[in-house]
């Protein structure tokens, strides 16, 4: 489960925005209740995408997967200015989805090769006169 604070997406969003679809109050600041539900929200995508927790091995790539989702919640949040006023992290946050099915599901590894595997050290391969051709 990831765990962020209003403070952490502040570079990712700006702060007036933050605050008109977080402050529930409306006094000014944005309210903790609406950015913990967000938040929630968006630890739920991510886990129901593995079908329960997130196993250590993609953390990383999760947290980075509920960061966005949880900026397009809050953007949407805030409401747009019309019907043609879409969510700048929407295709991002599509694309983080299908890598964590892909991650899940086995068919893309967290390395970036398709079979999972790693060759950490340079392959000798010799003809029969001992050099390569």
């Amino acid at each position: 489960m990831t765990t962020l604070t209003i403070q952490d997406i502040v570079g990712d969003m700006p702060e007036l925005m933050i605050v008109s679809a977080l402050d529930d109050d409306h006094d000014g600041i944005a309210d903790e209740g609406p950015f913990r539900a967000a938040l929630a929200s968006a630890n739920a995508r991510a886990e129901s995408i593995f079908g329960g927790t997130v196993p250590e091995r993609y953390a990383k790539a999760a947290d980075y997967a509920v960061r966005v989702f949880l900026l397009d919640i809050i953007y949407r949040r805030k409401g747009g200015s019309g019907e043609n006023d879409v969510s700048p992290w929407e295709k991002l946050a599509a694309e983080q989805a299908e890598r964590l099915r892909a991650l899940a599901n086995g068919t893309e590894a967290i390395d970036n090769t398709s079979d999972g595997v790693v060759i950490s050290k340079p392959a000798k391969i010799y003809n029969t006169l001992g050099v390569m051709s």
